[in-house]
């Protein structure tokens, strides 16, 4: 689409916490542009990495492809305090994959997860940041800070990564709750035709409205539809966001905002989605489904 050769990305995700990761994965994958170096999974406070690990190799499984990207689990835990990194195998992936890049050519590290292994990478190698970018679903909006659930479970993380030099987009959850929102009978439709795979995200969104239908009525207003908020990575991945360049702000143990001056910080603002072209992006997706 917009980008001529592939981008080289790794993914950081709490897939199984509900269905979006498993739509962001499948679209990852099967993207002739994104090169998807490895999954490195995380935690929700109901999950751990190594189940969210079994649930990434479930997604893989239906999707039409002949080679997976690794699957590597990472912290199963928030950081305890700032400045003690977790140590586990998907932090070490991330770090070694981040050596081969630098700043004239950064790896892309997306994560639509809590960050808790995003952020002890920097915390345990810190020229890590100038030799990736960041992408991230995470904070409700510019206005509503961190009172959102991938930063809700490791605030920390983000005080982390706010503070460190790493070029950062964040695509928040009022935009994803507005312009990714998907009702079943549009999916039904939308990924009909698209074999196995189709099926399998079709039947995700299902289930979940099923399973949790207060959850659904209370974030949506309503009982059909639900946010692929992790798609948000993907499609500014794939030049279908518009953004907004905002200082870089603090982020309170309360989970508010502080937008105060970073005097010498390299990258003193950050870059908020604000819009998503959802018709392309899910157009690009049943495209890759149907092969």
């Amino acid at each position: 689409m917009t980008y001529s050769e592939s981008i080289d990305v790794l993914l950081s995700t709490d897939v199984g916490a509900e269905m979006d990761d498993q739509w962001a994965i499948a679209h990852l994958t099967l993207h002739p542009n994104v090169n998807l170096l490895g999954i490195v999974t995380t935690h929700t406070p109901y999950q751990t990495a190594q189940r969210s690990a079994e649930v990434a190799h479930e997604v893989l499984s239906h999707l039409p492809i002949a080679e997976k990207p690794p699957v590597i689990p990472g912290s199963s835990a928030p950081l305890e305090s700032r400045d003690q990194p977790r140590h586990n195998e998907g932090i070490d992936f991330i770090i070694e994959t981040a050596r081969r890049y630098g700043s004239h050519r950064p790896l892309t590290l997306l994560t639509i997860g809590a960050a808790t292994d995003a952020a002890s990478a920097l915390l345990l190698e810190p020229s890590l940041a100038e030799r990736v970018r960041m992408v991230s679903m995470a904070f409700h909006s510019v206005e509503g800070g961190g009172h959102e659930f991938n930063v809700q479970n490791d605030p920390k993380a983000w005080q982390v990564i706010l503070d460190a030099p790493v070029p950062l987009t964040i695509g928040p959850a009022e935009t994803c709750l507005r312009d990714l929102l998907m009702p079943l009978d549009k999916a039904r439709s939308l990924f009909e035709g698209c074999g196995e795979a189709g099926e399998y995200l079709v039947d995700l969104l299902r289930w979940w409205l099923e399973a949790q239908p207060k959850v659904v009525k209370d974030v949506t207003g309503r009982g059909d539809a639900w946010p692929i908020w992790d798609e948000i990575v993907t499609a500014h991945l794939l030049g279908l966001t518009e953004t907004q360049t905002l200082p870089r702000p603090y982020l309170l143990d309360n989970l508010d905002f502080e937008f105060a001056p970073r005097e010498g910080h390299p990258y003193p603002t950050v870059r908020w989605i604000k819009a998503v072209d959802s018709e392309r992006l899910w157009s690009d997706l049943a495209q890759l489904l149907k092969g």
